[in-house]
């Protein structure tokens, strides 16, 4: 993925993943706009229903109305961009000029982020194209490139896949994110709608940030002025280090005079069966009060004195 927006995705998706997850499974299979649905759209079924509900809370996707999300209705290339940036978590206020002279003031800020990192490119050199329709093939470019699915490649069974968005096709088909419109078919030049391309940015992300993995704290101790060790409540992932581990934190210092310091961890160090995270930090010496481990769903404290 660009940059570190990788850890940024699964730190904002694993804070509301147990609570989307567990409405979304209680939501009613068979009512696209039941009570318990995740948004307020009566035009979405159960086919889109878990991927737009769950953007939705996130507040990366609106509706076209406040009653209909136009499931079936094609993905403009500018809605498509501010719906990609804003899960990047790209800096859409202070991107570079593309140099497009077509955007108007809602798209102009996605759309220069997505281009200055390379996800994005022009219909030609002046021209973005915000009000025309997004193709499926021009989909699997940004979503291909967006999230490194590089290594996916695989021939598909699709006839109608060739030219410059091929290998986007084939790193979608290959990471099992999309099968195509049809087994021989994949729609290269259809327009998306926007149904389908909720379903098929949900999916991506599902498939590259290790969606049911989070790091919950279940013990903090202070166990000097400098060293803080926090209990997970299972081993970490292997594929995470001691520092993107202790990323899905936040530490923060309440003094005896309810005065909020935040922490900023120096260091991190996992221990071998990798259920301790130790981190060192500034110095403690003569304060009291209570460290906070906030792993964004629950909120672990600690005493400490160090009062001489």
């Amino acid at each position: 993925m660009i940059g570190d927006t990788a850890l940024n995705i699964k730190k904002l998706f694993y804070t509301t993943a147990a609570i989307v997850l567990a409405t979304v499974t209680l939501a009613s299979p068979t009512s696209a706009a039941s009570e318990t649905s995740l948004h307020p759209f009566t035009d979405v079924g159960e086919r889109y229903d878990e991927a737009v509900g769950f953007f939705y809370i996130l507040e990366l996707i609106n509706g076209k109305s406040p009653t209909k999300f136009g499931t079936g209705e094609s993905l403009t290339r500018g809605d498509a961009a501010v719906i990609l940036a804003n899960t990047l978590f790209l800096d859409t206020d202070n991107a570079k000029d593309a140099g497009f002279k077509d955007l108007n003031t809602r798209v102009r800020g996605a759309v220069n982020a997505l281009a200055e990192v390379g996800i994005v490119s022009g219909v030609t050199k002046d021209e973005f194209q915000p009000a025309a329709p997004l193709s499926r093939g021009a989909m699997a470019k940004f979503l291909t490139t967006a999230f490194e699915l590089d290594e996916f490649q695989q021939t598909t069974p699709f006839s109608d896949v060739g030219g410059v968005f091929k290998p986007y096709i084939e790193a979608l088909y290959g990471a099992e994110i999309t099968s195509g419109k049809t087994p021989t078919t994949y729609g290269t030049y259809a327009n998306i709608t926007r149904g389908e391309y909720a379903n098929l940015l949900y999916k991506t992300i599902e498939t590259t940030t290790d969606w049911f993995y989070y790091p919950e704290a279940t013990n903090v101790k202070v166990v000097s002025p400098t060293s803080t060790v926090i209990t997970l409540s299972e081993p970490a992932f292997e594929g995470y280090s001691a520092t993107e581990i202790a990323e899905f934190f936040d530490f923060i210092v309440i003094l005896e005079d309810k005065t909020e310091i935040p922490v900023k961890p120096s260091s991190y160090k996992l221990s071998a069966d990798r259920t301790l995270l130790t981190i060192e930090h500034q110095s403690l010496t003569g304060k009291s009060g209570q460290f906070l481990v906030d792993d964004y769903i629950t909120i672990i404290k600690s005493a400490f004195n160090f009062k001489q």
